[in-house]
């Protein structure tokens, strides 16, 4: 007769199997930004002085070709062999704090925020890593997260990627994702889903992000509407180099570059533009109607995309304006949005 000596227990939060979800399975290398094979798991036994009992942990695992060679128990024989050969191999650990696994469990992991070892990477890293498993467990990877990180993740994802999500979130869940996301980023993502999806996302949005993105959205069927950008700062003709540079420093988050400032008047026309290094050689009190350039190159909605990059091209500009008959502001399309062009045709 066989003695129980061990009890059943159902898998906790935050828990996984070893064989089943690391054993052999991919893990991010945190520390070395990479996605490696776990090919031995190293445990550890010590003492539990408060009941006096032996117990395990895992304390991380050997992804070189010792781990490989001792899972598959062939160690001793293999290192004999090299060794004649005059080759010296060391293991590779990584110990537990430097990793994360891949293969997720449980559909509702719970990890302190501040404690998630994934808030150490670059938002893009970590996207393209979770590219590699599926959307199940993307799913369980942002729920690791804080929110704000795990907006920049999404929007590190490829766009299939984003679209799936999207899809199957509900819209009050996805309205508080695109409401921190940048406009171009977000528009894009909306148009991937249906109209019906699309509004209902859209109804839980502030009403500010709402209008921009409904601005873009209304541009998707021009020419030149997937190169424009909402990143833009604009002033008024009076407003002072003091001003300005105050407007920069509370709103510089909210733009990925900012190479102009484009001067409106009261009837939203744009009349003049500036760049930052003609700003901060003025005067600080020196209204911007006076030193701002007036003969601007500009673009229209219709305006060919060859004509575009033509025009930034031959007067080396780092963003071209965008208006409408009215002269309203609409946009500018970055040099960034158009070098795939330019790479191409130097290709040819």
């Amino acid at each position: 007769r066989i003695a129980k000596f061990y009890t059943q227990a159902e898998l906790a939060e935050n828990e996984l199997y070893v064989k089943r979800n690391l054993l052999d399975k991919q893990v991010i290398d945190i520390s070395g930004n990479k996605i490696v094979r776990a090919n031995d798991v190293i445990i550890h036994e010590q003492i539990n002085l408060s009941s006096h009992n032996y117990e395990c942990y895992i304390s991380g695992v050997d992804i070189g070709l010792i781990g490989l060679l001792r899972r598959l128990h062939i160690e001793n024989a293999m290192t004999r062999i090299i060794h004649f050969f005059g080759i010296n191999m060391v293991s590779n650990f990584l110990s537990w704090a430097d990793i994360q696994p891949l293969d997720l469990v449980r559909g509702s992991i719970r990890i302190k925020k501040e404690d998630s070892k994934l808030q150490n990477m670059r938002p893009e890293d970590l996207a393209d890593h979770l590219e590699k498993t599926n959307e199940l467990n993307i799913k369980k990877f942002l729920k690791l997260l804080d929110k704000d990180f795990a907006t920049e993740v999404i929007s590190n994802l490829n766009i299939n990627y984003q679209r799936d999500l999207f899809r199957t979130w509900k819209a009050e869940k996805a309205a508080s994702i695109i409401g921190k996301m940048d406009t171009d980023i977000a528009t894009d993502i909306l148009l991937t889903l249906s109209r019906k999806k699309r509004e209902e996302i859209l109804m839980g949005v502030n009403e500010k992000k709402k209008s921009a993105i409904q601005a873009l959205l209304s541009l998707t069927r021009t020419p030149i509407s997937k190169r424009i950008s909402s990143e833009f700062l604009v002033a008024d003709p009076s407003q002072t180099p003091r001003d300005i540079l105050q407007k920069i420093r509370k709103t510089a988050s909210e733009f990925s570059a900012l190479d102009y400032i484009y001067i409106i008047n009261q009837k939203k026309q744009l009349i003049g533009a500036c760049n930052l290094q003609e700003l901060l050689t003025q005067q600080e009190d020196t209204p911007i109607y006076k030193f701002m350039s007036q003969n601007l190159i500009e673009a229209h909605l219709k305006t060919p995309l060859e004509m575009v990059v033509y025009k930034i091209v031959k007067y080396r500009l780092h963003a071209l304006p965008i208006v409408d008959s009215n002269r309203e502001l609409i946009g500018i399309i970055p040099f960034d949005n158009i070098s795939d062009i330019i790479e191409a045709k130097f290709s040819q």
